[in-house]
């Protein structure tokens, strides 16, 4: 199943941004793919899904939040009233993901109740489901949204219990453990243990590292370069400035690769501070400025807000207490609109300075209550408390785990070794046993052969006299026998080779079928696009040209399948129309329908058994056909067999066959390898002539099974 809940940024401090992609366009086309009638909403859904993960990072980001509105909506309507529990899971867990991300788009505007109760919804939700992987996700944004209120006191139990159930399977939760771990990276950067703060940090690199190496996606290098950031403010912190400047350097290199415009302006601010710390002014004020000059960042950005901020520190630092003004109202403004607590602390104390150098009295007292106001010392208190015990419950918990393992080990050790004694003795006893009745058995057969050698003389006569003739019926029964083997090795050995030679025959079949594409269709196709080039419709051109290179594509790959998933056969099928649709000037629409039953992910079938009948429906059903042509495709499930059903308004099977003698190879192949693969020698295709209440032909008709395999 894939992973639901979106990773938020856990720094105070830090938003994920997005890259610079045409944002419009990309929505706008995935509008009208979702316009097609015949889509599952599940795959709507899942579109959806996709689109957010490959092109938008930012969770605040009005683009990501339309789509996630969108997904919400489907999964909402659809939750209630799922039909099946893989349905009714599969929709949970995306509303689970909408609630969530709703959530984290009400902090980010300050509405922590609010937020808080969407959380709630989330984690209900996930884990009436039983989707416990991303309640424990969901469990840890909902810790972040604690962080953000300062209350890390009910922050820290969740991030421990979502670190303790990924740490069972680290392998398969390689994505959700350093989630956790930067969790608690943010908690002892906020009671300023820096040394903690950066071993948590370094150790869930560590495990980005894993996961990118296994999943390359922009996301998790964001990730990591927020790790460097963290690490890097940590290192200031301690004044170890060169490894400061070393990590901030880390993050930049990853962030100017992946377009991560905010976090390349805070890991210049970052840069910038430590240099202001070494007093290297004049390189600081170059790193702020260059942010501040970023014009990919929109003006209420939290990297404009630290660089107005750290401006305001530097001018301070050299006497220019006017020119520091400014910068640190803008900072203070702008850190209220983010809801950035500890960005807001910082600029109150630094504004308290510049009122008291200015003697400003009545500014400084208000800005003092203020910082007063939203500093709670005995809440950092507490949260330093329950971190202390939470950190000792987990650490008894993993040792009480240890021990028991060590103990259950030498316990096992124990029972082996008493069973290998008790194996021994009564393999001493079974011995003593055998020995005797060994002795006895002996003496009673020594008797046995003195009898025994007086009735074998008696008897050796008439052995003699038998021998032979045995020796010629053993031999000649041998010889029939010799002869029976040979004759069954060598039928088994020809039957064998004819169906080696069959299966062979058949695969060399199905990829002359699969891997052919008509040369005409191919010049055709490429002389539209560039039709479409000339008369300057770009955008037709492109998405014409990604239809023309995907169907290809998923061409050249099933020709090395055997059996493809159902969902995959529609989506070659809908591009397969799409194109023919452009190719015959768009003179007819066409519909592919999956009955709401079917799981058309875990149904597989043998790829391109459809297309023939599509084709023919297509270039000889409506050769006679200038508009409005229409072509039904169909896939429904009857008495547990998969029918596949192609339908158009043309002008039926008699007239085709009396205007032409066209014999399309690819249709007899099919036929061929459906007789093959249903082991049935009567297989029919069934065509059918469709008749209006006059007995009038309006069109044709063709069903037919399709073998399929089942995989759940």
């Amino acid at each position: 199943m894939f992973k639901i809940i979106r990773f938020v940024s856990v720094l105070a401090f830090l938003f994920i941004s997005s890259a610079s992609y045409g944002q419009d366009k990309i929505i706008d086309s995935l509008k009208i793919v979702l316009r097609n009638p015949k889509l599952h909403d599940t795959t709507r859904i899942q579109l959806i899904s996709d689109v957010m993960d490959a092109n938008y990072h930012n969770e605040y980001d009005k683009n990501y939040l339309y789509l996630s509105g969108m997904m919400g909506a489907l999964a909402e309507k659809n939750y209630e009233k799922s039909t099946t529990p893989t349905l009714h899971k599969k929709y949970g867990e995306w509303l689970g993901t909408y609630y969530s991300a709703l959530a984290n788009d009400l902090s980010h505007k300050t509405l922590y109740e609010k937020a808080l109760a969407y959380h709630d919804k989330a984690l209900g939700i996930l884990k009436s489901v039983k989707s416990l992987d991303n309640y424990y996700v969901a469990n840890l944004n909902k810790a972040q949204l604690y962080t953000l209120m300062k209350q890390e006191d009910k922050a820290i139990p969740l991030i421990f219990a979502s670190l303790k159930f990924f740490e069972k399977d680290k392998k398969r939760n390689a994505e959700q453990v350093p989630y956790a771990l930067t969790m608690m990276s943010h908690v002892y950067r906020e009671q300023q243990q820096w040394d903690k703060a950066i071993e948590y940090s370094k150790e869930a690199v560590k495990y980005y590292d894993i996961s990118y190496s296994e999943n390359p996606v922009k996301h998790t290098l964001y990730l990591k370069a927020t790790s460097y950031t963290s690490i890097a403010y940590a290192y200031s912190k301690l004044k170890k400035y060169s490894e400061s400047l070393e990590y901030s350097n880390k993050a930049l290199e990853i962030t100017r690769k992946i377009r991560a415009d905010t976090q390349t302006g805070l890991a210049l601010s970052r840069a910038g501070d430590t240099q202001m710390k070494l007093s290297n002014f004049e390189e600081a004020e170059k790193l702020f400025l260059e942010v501040l000059g970023m014009k990919t960042l929109p003006p209420d950005n939290i990297a404009i807000a630290v660089s107005n901020f750290n401006l305001g520190i530097l001018y301070f630092k050299k006497g220019e207490v006017a020119k520091a003004g400014p910068y640190a109202d803008k900072a203070f403004e702008l850190s209220k609109k983010t809801g950035n607590v500890t960005l807001q602390k910082d600029v109150a104390n630094l504004l308290y300075d510049i009122y008291t150098a200015n003697k400003d009295y009545e500014k400084a007292i208000k800005i003092y209550q203020f910082n007063e106001k939203i500093s709670d010392s005995s809440q950092i208190q507490s949260s330093k408390n329950e971190l202390a015990q939470q950190l000792l419950k987990y650490n008894f918990e993993k040792k009480e785990l240890q021990q028991k393992i060590i103990q259950e080990k030498k316990l096992a050790e124990i029972e082996l070794e008493a069973e290998k004694k008790n194996a021994l003795v009564k393999s001493r006893n079974k011995m003593a046993q055998q020995q005797l009745m060994y002795d006895f058995e002996k003496k009673e057969l020594s008797q046995k052969l003195i009898q025994g050698k007086k009735l074998s003389a008696i008897k050796l006569d008439a052995q003699k006299k038998t021998a032979a003739k045995n020796n010629l019926l053993i031999g000649l029964s041998g010889l029939l026998l010799l002869i029976l083997v040979g004759a069954y090795f060598y039928y088994r050995n020809n039957k064998q080779k004819q169906a080696i030679a069959g299966l062979e025959k058949n695969q060399i079949k199905q990829k002359l079928l699969i891997t052919q594409m008509n040369p005409h269709f191919i010049f055709n196709s490429i002389q539209n696009i560039r039709s479409l080039i000339f008369n300057k419709q770009d955008q037709d051109a492109v998405n014409y040209l990604d239809k023309f290179s995907k169907l290809t594509r998923q061409i050249l790959e099933n020709s090395n399948e055997n059996y493809i998933s159902l969902a995959e056969e529609v989506e070659m099928i809908e591009n397969y129309l799409a194109i023919q649709q452009l190719l015959y000037n768009n003179k007819f629409t066409y519909w592919v329908a999956v009955e709401e039953a079917i799981e058309s992910d875990s149904i597989f079938l043998p790829p391109m058994l459809t297309q023939p009948f599509i084709e023919n429906a297509i270039k000889h059903g409506l050769s006679d056909t200038s508009v409005n042509g229409k072509v039904a495709i169909h896939f429904y499930l009857k008495d547990t067999k998969l029918f596949f059903e192609v339908t158009d308004n043309g002008k039926g099977f008699d007239s085709v066959q009396k205007s032409t003698n066209h014999k399309s190879l690819a249709m007899t192949i099919t036929k061929e390898r459906l007789v093959n693969y249903t082991k049935n020698q009567d297989f029919v295709v069934v065509t059918d002539n469709i008749l209006d209440n006059e007995t009038k032909v309006i069109g044709a008709k063709v069903v037919f099974e399709i073998p399929y395999i089942y995989e759940n």
